[in-house]
Order: C-alpha cells, then sequence, then structure tokens
C-alpha cells in the first residue's frame, strides 16, 4: 500500500488517480486521531459519503490545471461553509448566528482553485487568545508535546497541518493568531491583509484588525499556495533587502538567535541600529494600546450578546471583551497615538527595505499552567506591531533541538507582493547549495 498523501503534490496525484480513494485516504487519517485530542482539534468533519462526493465533483467540474486540484484544506471555524454550523468554538454562537447557505470567500476562493472542503477546526473562543486554550472543547495540545499548548487562535489548524492530516488549513490573525501556532508547531504561515476573505463570511473579532491566511508544512507547499490563490505571476529576480528587528525580543535561546541571524544571512536581513531604536520608540506600551483599541471592536462586535450569555463565555475571554467599553477617552487617544507612530516606522521602513523581519515569539510552545498575563503581554509586544501595521506577514518556522520550534516573522508591504515568494527561495536555495 502506497504512503497516505501529506503535501498538495502528493494529493494532487491520488486525487487525480481515483477520488474515493482520496476521500478515504483522509479519514483514514482522522481516525487515527485518540477521540479526545478529535474533540480538541475538529468543530466537525464529514462523513466518507459526503467527502467522496466532494472530491469527485472537484474532479469533475474544476479545470484540470487547477493549481489545488483535489487537495483537502481545513477551515478554522469562523469562515463559513454551507450547511455547516460556525460556532467560532463557542457555546453559543450557533444559536444567535444561524447555520448559513452562503460560503465564505476564503473557502470559495479555494475551492475555485480546486481544493476540497474537508472539515472544520477549533480554535480559542471568539479567536480571542494566543493560546489554543478552549474552555468548552478542551485545550489544543501541541503536536509534538502533548503536555504543551499549540498557539492559538487558529489552534486546530495549525495541529492538523503539522500531524499532516490536511496540507492547508486556515487561520485568522489579529493579533497574531497565525504567527504563533506557526513559530510553535514548525510550521508555515501566512498573514494577509484586512480583506474581503476576513469580512465575508467570517465571524469577526476585531473587524479592522482581522486578517485571514492558512498554515502549510512545508515552504513548497506555501509557495504553490501563493502562487495560486495571491500571486499567480512569475517573481522577479531582483536582491532581496531586509532589515532584522532581533534585538527587539529580549531572552531569546542562543541557539534561536544563532538561528535567525543565519537566515538573515539568506535573504539579506540586515541589522540597522537606528531603524531598530526607531522601532523600540514607537512599541513602547504597544501591549497595552493595541488591547485598547482590539477590545473596543471585539465589544462592537459582542454588545449584543455580551450580558445575556455571560454565563456561556469562558470567563477570560468575557473579560477580553468587556474592556471595551470601559477604557477612558484618555486611553483611547494614546492608544491611537500608538498605532499611528507604528504606521509612520512601517511606512519608513518599505520606503528602504523589502521586508522588516523579528522573532515572532519570545519562547518555544509552553505549557497553559505558564500562559500568564505576563507572558501574553510579552507576546502580544511581539506580535502588535504588525498587526497595528496591517501588513501581511509570512511566518517562517525554525527548527531547535528536541524538536521545540520557533519563527520569524517576515512583515512587508503588499499582500499582492511575490517578496514571500523571494524570500522562500532564497532560503530553499541556501538550502541546497
Amino acid at each position: 500500500m502506497s504512503p497516505l498523501p501529506i503535501s498538495i503534490s502528493d494529493w494532487k496525484a491520488l486525487s487525480a488517480a481515483d477520488p474515493d480513494r482520496a476521500a478515504q485516504a483522509f479519514i483514514g487519517k482522522l481516525e487515527t486521531i485518540p477521540s479526545k485530542t478529535r474533540r480538541r482539534v475538529f468543530a466537525s468533519v464529514p462523513d466518507l459519503l459526503s467527502l467522496s462526493d466532494a472530491f469527485t465533483a472537484a474532479a469533475e467540474n474544476s479545470p484540470k490545471a487547477a493549481p489545488l486540484l483535489g487537495v483537502p484544506f481545513l477551515l478554522k471555524d469562523l469562515f463559513d461553509f454551507p450547511g455547516v454550523p460556525t460556532t467560532a468554538s463557542s457555546a453559543f454562537l450557533s444559536r444567535v448566528r444561524p447555520t448559513t447557505r452562503t460560503e465564505s470567500a476564503l473557502s470559495a476562493s479555494l475551492r475555485q482553485q480546486g481544493a476540497v472542503f474537508a472539515g472544520k477546526t477549533h480554535l480559542n473562543e471568539f479567536a480571542y487568545g494566543l493560546s489554543g486554550e478552549n474552555l468548552h472543547f478542551g485545550d489544543c495540545p501541541h503536536p509534538s508535546f502533548p503536555d504543551r499548548v499549540s498557539g492559538g487562535s487558529s489552534s486546530g489548524s495549525a495541529w492538523a497541518v503539522a500531524k499532516g492530516i490536511a496540507p492547508i488549513a486556515t487561520g485568522t490573525d489579529t493579533g497574531g493568531s497565525i504567527r504563533v501556532p506557526a513559530a510553535w508547531c514548525g510550521i508555515y504561515g501566512l498573514r494577509t491583509s484586512p480583506n474581503r476573505w476576513s469580512t465575508d463570511g467570517c465571524v469577526p473579532l476585531a473587524p479592522s484588525f482581522d486578517t485571514p491566511g492558512w498554515f502549510t508544512a512545508t515552504s513548497e507547499d506555501m509557495e504553490l499556495s501563493i502562487l495560486a490563490l495571491i500571486c499567480p505571476k512569475t517573481r522577479r529576480k531582483r536582491p532581496l533587502k531586509g532589515v532584522s528587528l532581533l534585538s527587539y525580543v529580549d531572552g531569546l535561546s542562543d541557539e534561536f538567535r544563532a538561528k535567525f541571524m543565519e537566515a538573515m544571512e539568506m535573504v539579506n536581513g540586515n541589522l540597522d541600529p537606528a531603524a531598530t531604536k526607531e522601532f523600540s520608540d514607537a512599541t513602547r506600551s504597544v501591549a497595552r494600546h493595541y488591547s485598547v483599541l482590539q477590545s473596543q471592536e471585539a465589544y462592537s462586535v459582542h454588545q449584543a450578546w455580551l450580558d445575556e450569555h455571560r454565563a456561556e463565555y469562558d470567563p477570560v475571554v468575557w473579560q477580553r471583551i468587556d474592556r471595551g467599553r470601559h477604557w477612558s477617552p484618555a486611553d483611547v487617544d494614546a492608544a491611537k497615538k500608538s498605532e499611528a507612530k507604528l504606521a509612520a516606522f512601517f511606512e519608513s521602513a518599505f520606503q528602504s527595505y523589502d521586508f522588516v523581519a523579528m522573532p515572532a515569539t519570545q519562547s518555544p510552545a509552553i505549557k497553559a499552567s505558564e500562559h500568564t498575563d505576563a507572558f501574553r503581554n510579552e507576546l502580544l509586544r511581539i506580535t502588535a506591531p504588525g498587526s497595528f501595521a496591517r501588513c501581511p506577514v509570512l511566518t517562517i518556522p525554525i527548527h531547535l533541538k528536541d524538536g521545540e520550534s520557533q519563527g520569524i516573522q517576515i512583515m512587508y508591504k503588499d499582500e499582492r507582493s511575490d517578496l514571500p515568494l523571494r524570500v522562500l527561495e532564497a532560503l530553499r536555495e541556501r538550502v541546497e547549495e
């Protein structure tokens, strides 16, 4: 028996040969997952008959040259799919927001390229968290260290890609929810910019900050997915030029620092003391300022439910949202000034550099008990700048000893740019030399 498919190319080959076998292969992968883990990772999965019909329909109705033909994908359970409840991994959303008959824009884009919907994945409740913890369904475990968390909020999607269940799984990133799980699970993550994929058929958290994206296990699959969904043009052959903000993050291990600097050498990411100082000045109290504006927007989404359904929220999530109605005018004014400073920094940086690079997290994956407010605030200090800038971010995994991992945020200006393709190619070329 041939090995079960893992990559986009594997799935395309199997689906082209036999759509029914492709469906059986996917269901076979699900059946290897312990029931407790499945409950923590998957919000819903189709049965074999429905999945077989979906693979067959893709084969019959998609152009033969469709770049993702016969490739299964998973949706973070914020994205709508016809006839499937969207719960946001909460206890009550499916009651107050009826099951839709329409399809989210991101799911539709994937299926237009021949991909096959294969289920939905869990998240931090309402996507308001960076850990993968969920009071209602259980914490999503790390794919290699079950006593640690996967990172969130796009936890189930990251776990499924890291475990080889599906080659593509979608996520959203409001304050780091693709970047953190990509780094901790050792996979690639792409956060785009706020666009129709995050507004059309996607449950909002903080609408102006919400960004869609996805995970893949390999650079090759990330490249193929970007070419299919965002940037179909051939990339331009020109030298990369980036700025490294490695020194912005304290407490990094010597191993991670060495590998970060090695990667920067491959993509021509250089230290710039003046840029680092300007960035540090612009990010003073950035975690707090970001939380002010994010929670205000979250409250505007939840205000009709927050008090009526208080007992059904995770108390931690309820408190994060509730803050949004209590900030003072001075808090809001300071936060908006912080946002403007960061926007100015990135506007200036992108005039001189193709990208801005910095660590995605301050450490490898942690246990849930270690996810304190202090740890979360430090994590937001690292991720909030990119969120304030609304810029696209490619997360590159950095694999460490003993199976641990962290990641590099590659922040750039335009989601339609070929920049991530050029970065992936540069990293791959140096490895192959």
